[in-house]
């Protein structure tokens, strides 16, 4: 753990903060590791600032493992300038890397002979046999940079470094404030501690960020730091303040432009999520994350045709399975359903199922994509599997009400089929929607929509009304209905339905007293109504 962490991170980001020879704002990157940003800034300034920038360079190829490369840009920059102490710093570490203690040595000490008093070229040193496993000479090097001045910070942040590389963090927020004790103004020790504290105490974390813009407004990589731990915990209209802040300084990365556009994202601004992914996927056309996100923002700002080509490019790059999550598949599942593509639609759902069977909401999911697209039966199919599948105290009534409506749309397009097969399909969904509707009326008996759709479901059971199988719902329609005021204005189109039912089917029944009672109530609410007038006409000549 020690040594990677200090290889990767300690080595470029450390050794840069030691020194003021620059305030290039690629220091700020390396500082905090955004190395390929850092490379980008140091190659344009080379012409500037030849000894620094090739130093800084040498740094980050030895972050990156390169170091031939490393070796190069060091002694690019003791070419440029004999008397830069830290480029020696860097050779002596590249020595102890190989095992070449005597030749290490011997570079620290030219670099010391040209700043022995110089705490930043000590520190430097301290980290260089940090990084290669020496700790005591690490330390004993630390110690010789404190002697030289106490109240440097630089020998505290390291020492911080140090700590958290060991796992202990809490120490080395106590290093960092220490260096701001020392140094109120060593914006370093505030970002350092703000990382620390970023996990555990995000108030905390966010305090220190603030205190470093508040020293230096100009310092992008605080408003960075802030976007993260605003992102992390939720903050997402902070975070985008923050991001943009960041933005405005022009030079940030790919992983930036992806958390920049999740905020977006999060927040329901499509938008501006889907600007700021094509530039990302400008720059790495097959990055993973951009793409899923790009994806997501497409499918959710109903924006489907335009989806369809990237979600079939987000599915066919190079991730293991493993890497795809339950959302990746009903998103892509959602833009085939939009696209007509049902078939492909139900593999995506049914993928997504596979990954988490628990997450029996996906059939709900695939129930309303078939409805959407008019294919009740299947629809109705997917959501009997939601209904038998979960969780019985989280369905609500809605469920039956919605699984009841898919049956009984499925049955209505069987309505005009003649084929026995087809009849006997059609009388199976007509129960399973009187079940469904039945449902509905235990757990809501004081509205009228369960008794409305069974009556119509039994209507279509008993298409003759020989058997009167719908008069017992639209009479309990009538009854839930007109037990509210003003029913004829709120509900006339269901009394009209009901009422229209029973005048007729008294009308078949021979009994003339109900069926005009029911015509007249018919009447009542729709004068013009021409089934109550023909019944009471033909009832009138008898």
């Amino acid at each position: 753990m020690k040594k990677k962490f200090l290889f990767t991170v300690l080595s470029s980001l450390f050794l840069t903060s030691v020194v003021a020879q620059t305030q290039s704002l690629g220091v700020d990157y390396l500082r905090t590791g955004e190395l390929q940003i850092a490379k980008q800034i140091f190659s344009n300034e080379v012409a500037q600032t030849p000894a620094a920038s090739n130093y800084y360079l040498g740094e980050i190829a030895y972050s990156g493992g390169k170091l031939d490369v490393a070796k190069d840009f060091y002694n690019k920059a003791i070419a440029v300038d004999p008397e830069y102490s830290l480029a020696y710093v860097g050779l002596g570490k590249l020595y102890l890397k190989s095992g070449n203690e005597k030749e290490a040595e011997d570079a620290f000490s030219s670099a010391l002979k040209k700043n022995k008093k110089d705490v930043s070229v000590n520190v430097a040193i301290a980290e260089a046999y940090f990084v290669n496993g020496d700790e005591a000479k690490a330390n004993q090097k630390i110690e010789d940079a404190l002697k030289i001045d106490k109240k440097s910070p630089l020998p505290y942040v390291l020492q911080g470094e140090i700590l958290e590389s060991k796992g202990n963090p809490g120490e080395a927020a106590g290093k960092y404030d220490m260096a701001n004790y020392f140094d109120p103004n060593y914006t370093l020790a505030y970002l350092k501690s703000a990382k620390v504290y970023e996990g555990i105490n995000s108030e905390l974390a966010i305090e220190k960020l603030k205190k470093v813009l508040e020293i230096n407004p100009n310092y992008s990589i605080a408003y960075r730091d802030l976007g993260k731990i605003y992102t992390t915990n939720g903050f997402y209209a902070q975070a985008i303040e923050a991001y943009q802040q960041y933005f405005k300084h022009k030079t940030y990365s790919v992983a930036d432009i992806t958390k920049f556009a999740s905020d977006y994202y999060f927040t329901k601004k499509y938008d501006e999520a889907i600007l700021l992914l094509k530039e990302g996927l400008a720059i790495e056309p097959n990055n993973f994350v951009l793409n899923r996100l790009y994806m997501y923002s497409l499918a959710d700002s109903k924006k489907y045709v335009e989806a369809l080509p990237v979600a079939q490019k987000f599915f066919s790059l190079d991730a293991k399975n493993a890497d795809k999550i339950l959302q990746d598949y009903m998103t892509y599942g959602d833009i085939l359903a939009k696209n007509n593509q049902l078939t492909s639609a139900v593999d995506q759902y049914n993928a997504a199922i596979a990954i988490d069977p628990s997450k029996v909401s996906v059939y709900k999911d695939i129930a309303s994509a078939f409805s959407e697209s008019n294919k009740y039966a299947e629809a109705a199919e997917y959501y009997n599997k939601y209904v038998t599948k979960a969780d019985t105290t989280l369905l609500e009534t809605t469920d039956f009400y919605n699984m009841g409506r898919y049956y009984y749309y499925a049955a209505s397009g069987l309505k005009d089929s003649i084929s026995v097969s087809a009849k006997e399909i059609q009388k199976s969904y007509l129960m399973n929607a009187d079940q469904a509707f039945a449902t509905v009326s235990v757990r809501k008996p004081d509205t009228y929509l369960g008794y409305l759709w069974r009556a119509r479901t039994n209507a279509m059971l008993d298409p003759e009304t020989t058997e009167g199988l719908a008069k017992p719902y639209y009479e309990q329609t009538v009854a839930v209905v007109t037990a509210k005021d003003g029913a004829a204005t709120n509900n006339k189109s269901e009394l009209t339905e009901s009422y229209r039912y029973l005048c007729y089917y008294y009308y078949l029944k021979a009994d003339k007293a109900n069926s005009i009672d029911y015509c007249n109530k018919l009447l009542s609410i729709d004068p013009e109504n021409q089934t109550a007038k023909a019944i009471l006409a033909d009832l009138n000549k008898k």
